[in-house]
């Protein structure tokens, strides 16, 4: 069963292929409808590339979905000047196909048009399981491209906004946590603190701040901290969907969930060390026809 949805974007065609090629803004435009983690707590590459990528789904964050396989593809414009179209011709533990395609058009006024196409078949009571899964399908691709013209629009207004630089930036820091394995704890705390006041306000990096958080604490035998990390956890998706998160807030049990917290020195150094080691350059595979490579 085929669901077909286009929407008019706020930024030109060569932004929204960049922005296509990063597993981050994925992340980021499913969120918080559906969440995506790698088995395992394996690392997510910070690219798409041809090829598959296992992955987990939970509806919300909390219910899971099973496994989805995602199969990504080029496939040719069909015309010299046109972009290509990313297929992922992906299937699952409740899908036997799941085959959407991605395709930009210019707009007269620098707009891009971004269409959606995607094919949906049950793996399960297909006859039953097919025309709900193409519903599932609607909603979930709208709330996806109601994010899509969101970050457009903060693009327009700020050019310089990057959630995969974020992304990376956010990696850097629980690196550094890791490779800091000798440093005594209150200084090892600062990396997860710094973390999750960068990812705050998306979904997958505040999830990923506080179970890392979880962990350490865990580590360190600190019942008080775990238990706050566990009821943390619990409040991340309601404060995403309600859209009540407080900023700057450190994330640890000895600080109150719900309160604001003004920049603290130590963290905003950590911060902007962390961006300024993310500033790599995008390597692209989305181009279109007659752009070298």
């Amino acid at each position: 069963m085929r669901v077909r949805l286009s929407t008019p974007l706020h930024a030109p065609p060569e932004w929204v292929a960049a922005q296509l090629q990063s597993t981050a803004v994925f992340r980021h435009i499913t969120a918080p409808l559906v969440r995506f983690t790698r088995p395992g707590g394996a690392p997510w590459p910070s690219h798409w590339s041809p090829g598959d990528l296992l992955l987990q789904m939970w509806l919300l964050g909390l219910l899971p979905l099973g496994s989805q396989t995602v199969r990504i593809s080029i496939e040719p414009a069909a015309q010299d000047g046109a972009w290509p179209t990313l297929r992922d011709n992906g299937e699952g533990t409740l899908m036997r196909r799941w085959d959407h395609r991605i395709t930009l058009q210019p707009m007269l006024d620098g707009r891009t048009l971004y269409t959606d196409d995607i094919d949906v078949v049950a793996r399960y009571l297909p006859w039953l399981m097919t025309p709900l899964s193409a519903a599932f399908a609607q909603l979930f691709y709208r709330h996806r491209q109601r994010r899509w013209r969101q970050l457009a629009a903060r693009h327009a207004a700020d050019p310089i906004a990057d959630p995969l630089h974020t992304q990376r930036a956010f990696d850097h820091l629980l690196a550094a946590f890791a490779s800091d394995a000798g440093a005594p704890p209150a200084t090892r705390w600062r990396w997860l603190e710094a973390a999750h006041v960068l990812g705050q306000t998306t979904l997958s990096l505040h999830w990923r701040s506080h179970s890392a958080m979880l962990r350490y604490a865990l580590q360190l035998r600190d019942l008080r901290e775990a238990g706050g990390q566990v009821l943390r956890l619990a409040l991340v998706p309601l404060g995403h969907a309600l859209a009540r998160l407080p900023i700057g807030n450190t994330g640890r049990a000895r600080v109150s969930a719900l309160a604001p917290m003004g920049p603290q020195p130590h963290i905003k150094r950590l911060i902007d060390g962390a961006m300024a080691a993310a500033r790599l350059q995008l390597v692209p595979f989305l181009q279109k026809t007659g752009d070298s490579a």
